[in-house]
């Protein structure tokens, strides 16, 4: 299961509640807005620890994986038997981009290496890789997203059809369908794949 985005504390402190009349449901808002963002950016924040995913790469060159922390094992497949008899040094490759370490952003390709030993082979299913992957931690602008869309949701239980104030005191509004900060705050971190619009 995926982390949450935001914490419990986190959340209350926004909220100036003391208690812990609401916390069930806050928790269970602050699973659903994180799942919210994972969908809207087309990718998860929390880090999955010597997990084993395969790709097949389009050319021998280099190929795009999901978002990676660090590798523990590569190892390639060149004849489509689904033994992976080639297990590559970390000097074989190069993870890209480059600083995206320093920067706490996944790397997102793998290139060979000028003076490595081996290719990405083309064939389907071709590339074993064990590694962490995700985010190396939950961005700060995601976690902030996080808290603002679990504070809106939490809310809505005093506005359940989406309309906020009183018509007898004249202050109807209608609630917007998409926050514009949370929207922003995510905006950078939206990943898009071919066809997505």
């Amino acid at each position: 299961m995926p982390d949450d985005y935001a914490t419990l504390e986190a959340v209350k402190a926004r909220l100036d509640i003391a208690d812990t009349i609401d916390d069930g449901m806050i928790t269970s808002v602050i699973s659903a807005a994180s799942r919210s963002i994972d969908s809207f950016c087309n990718r998860l924040f929390s880090s999955e620890v010597a997990q084993v995913r395969y790709f097949t790469a389009d050319c021998s060159g280099y190929i795009d994986v999901d978002d990676l922390v660090s590798v523990t094992t590569l190892a390639t497949d060149s004849d489509g038997d689904r033994v992976y008899e080639d297990t590559w040094a970390a000097t074989d490759y190069d993870l890209e981009p480059y600083n995206a370490a320093q920067q706490e952003w996944p790397y997102t390709r793998l290139m060979i290496a000028p003076d490595g030993n081996y290719s990405f082979p083309t064939v389907r299913r071709s590339v074993k890789i064990t590694g962490t992957w995700g985010w190396p931690s939950i961005p700060y602008p995601v976690q902030e997203a996080c808290i603002l869309l679990t504070i809106r949701w939490f809310k809505r239980k005093d506005s359940p059809f989406g309309i906020a104030g009183s018509n007898e005191l004249g202050q109807v509004q209608m609630m917007a369908t998409r926050d514009p900060d949370v929207k922003a705050m995510l905006e950078p971190y939206r990943k898009f794949t071919v066809g997505a619009f």
